[in-house]
């Protein structure tokens, strides 16, 4: 039975919205670090298997770049994710499923820093209006609370968390080339949990494991769907269908998640979506346009899962 690729895109893009939603109720229990390890472990379980033939021919190629491997292992699939659990314990998952929004802008502001690719005017006005939006969102629209500085932790984690994420995404545009893309993906997500298990090791001494006889069936079956939504299913859903649906159509999607946040947010978390919400994800979006139309109009990415 063939799956329309567009309900595939919708599916993906509801999925990785599941990230910050499942994340806000495990963070009550389960401390970030060890909610990151065990979303990514799962996945590795599967995914590595599935290319080892692939991953053994090339290990050479995998071992010869080992630091590569950890770092992009750590900024995308590592650091990136712990801040995000960190982000959800201090602030709504309306916020910072609008915040990560604005990441398409700091991948193009990360590539002219790291590389001096070119940003257009129209891309510096697009830089201006989203940083507005966010500003707008980490301010809550109050001016009064900029002036004084007053910010949100879990604002500024999320706003840290894009920041690593938009290092790991132009350091693989810059290197995937020298790489076989299928292993690639299981590889990074090693790199990433061996760089996770030192913190995983820190994190839970200090506490003596406490939160493991915490945790009841709902904190279980929260790390399956992790593992499961937004790792797996998304992950495959999003690289079927960028076979059969255009570069620019396909990115026009990822404006879903924060409203598949923020409706699943109200129903089920009882939070409530603010007017500087609606008015500050309506600066990120447009900025993100500018930016994006010029930006990337031929290729997104496969496995870059937000």
């Amino acid at each position: 039975m063939k799956i329309s690729p567009y309900i595939l895109l919708s599916l993906a893009t509801l999925f990785w919205s599941f990230n910050f939603i499942i994340g806000k109720i495990l963070s009550d229990v389960i401390p970030p670090t060890s909610i990151s390890f065990f979303r990514w472990l799962l996945p590795l379980l599967v995914f590595l298997p599935l290319n080892w033939k692939e991953v053994k021919v090339h290990r050479t190629l995998f071992l010869d770049q080992w630091k590569l491997i950890l770092l992009l292992g750590a900024t995308g699939y590592c650091l990136n994710s712990i801040f995000v659990y960190e982000a959800v314990r201090f602030t709504t998952t309306i916020s910072t499923s609008f915040i990560n929004a604005f990441n398409p802008v700091l991948i193009a502001v990360t590539g002219y820093i790291l590389y001096r690719e070119r940003v257009t005017k129209v891309q510096f006005l697009g830089f201006i209006l989203s940083l507005a939006g966010v500003l707008c969102i980490i301010f809550q629209g109050q001016w009064e609370l900029f002036l004084e500085l007053r910010i949100n932790l879990g604002d500024l984690f999320m706003l840290v968390s894009i920041s690593i994420w938009s290092i790991h995404t132009v350091l693989y545009r810059q290197k995937a080339p020298h790489f076989p893309e299928n292993p690639m993906f299981p590889i990074m997500m090693l790199g990433g949990l061996l760089v996770t298990f030192p913190f995983l090791l820190v994190e839970n001494q200090a506490s003596h494991w406490s939160w493991i006889n915490q945790i009841g069936a709902v904190h279980v079956v929260g790390i399956l769907c992790l593992n499961i939504f937004p790792s797996v299913l998304a992950y495959r859903f999003w690289n079927s269908a960028l076979r059969k649906v255009s570069a620019n159509k396909v990115g026009i999607f990822l404006y879903l998640i924060p409203v598949y946040t923020s409706v699943i947010s109200v129903l089920f978390l009882k939070e409530s979506l603010k007017l500087f919400h609606i008015f500050g994800g309506f600066l990120i979006f447009a900025g993100v346009m500018l930016v994006t139309r010029s930006s990337f109009p031929k290729k997104i990415s496969k496995g870059q899962a937000p």
